[in-house]
């Protein structure tokens, strides 16, 4: 969080709706995993509203019918461009599991050619064109009610994330 909100770069975070959660409709405890990303994102939201940085730092959710979300990526853009210079392949997961207990593999790929940086945009942008734009109005959605135990749960697992 600190990576993020302790910066004045600009961020756009495009996260998956509890619908395209892998774990979404499923039996048991596994279930509850769609409610504790609610609960990680509206946590870190509130932050950011707190902070003021809500132009800075936007979130956006994926939705799409009948999918699961499983994109994830870097694309970075220098001030002032609109078509990304570096992009991540592999495995770019930034969750802690991922940085502190996985081995991950990733290359960066730095580019001046316009034309790869057209296509990174592009790929980019189609995962962007079906989201919304996290709000208060998205943790008032029905089934956006995160039960208390699965508050009380998500400190001590969300490192398994």
């Amino acid at each position: 969080m600190d990576l993020v909100l302790g910066t004045r770069a600009e961020y756009q975070i495009l996260l998956a709706s509890p619908e395209v959660n892998g774990f979404f409709g499923a039996k048991g405890v596994a279930g509850a995993i769609p409610a504790a990303y609610v609960h990680i994102e509206r946590q870190f939201y509130q932050e950011v509203c707190s902070l003021g940085q809500q132009e800075r730092v936007r979130l956006q959710e994926y939705w799409r019918r009948d999918w699961t979300f499983h994109a994830k990526g870097l694309w970075l853009y220098l001030a002032g461009s609109g078509l990304p210079c570096l992009t991540l392949i592999g495995s770019p997961n930034f969750g802690y599991r991922s940085v502190h207990r996985d081995l991950e593999a990733q290359i960066a790929i730095v580019t001046e050619s316009q034309a790869l940086q057209q296509q990174l945009h592009q790929e980019q942008a189609q995962l962007y064109l079906r989201s919304g734009a996290v709000s208060p109005a998205t943790f008032q959605q029905p089934g956006r009610q995160v039960k208390l135990w699965v508050k009380m749960v998500t400190p001590l697992i969300k490192n398994f994330f």
